[in-house]
């Protein structure tokens, strides 16, 4: 995974979650690549991010949500019908435990070349 396309995720993962929470990760696009997300946050050394949204994945049938977009929605629904399952995941991620921009902007230092 190249650094454009960590930093690309990453970035994604941010807007949703701080717009709408997990809820709304899932329920758009940047939810069909929550597996990558995950990954992207391992490689910039946010362990505890990755863990966060392992937890919001694991809620899923099979614990990860489908990468289809549609599928997901409608499995978000059973999921999450009153939009209130990630609850503790979006607190714990909204607390920002990591700098992520600081992490990312690292990453890409030392992936220059």
């Amino acid at each position: 995974m190249d650094r454009d396309q960590v930093r690309h995720l990453i970035d994604e993962l941010e807007a949703e979650v701080n717009n709408g929470g997990f809820d709304q990760f899932f329920f758009n696009k940047a939810g069909d690549d929550a597996a990558a997300t995950i990954e992207a946050l391992a490689l910039v050394g946010a362990s505890r991010t990755a863990d966060i949204v392992r937890r919001a994945c694991a809620k899923f049938p099979r614990g990860m949500p489908p990468a289809d977009r549609f599928a997901r929605q409608h499995l978000l629904e059973e999921v999450s019908p009153d939009s209130d399952a990630f609850e503790q995941e979006d607190e714990d991620f909204l607390a920002y435990e990591e700098d992520l921009a600081g992490l990312v902007a690292g990453y890409a230092h030392r992936t220059v070349g």
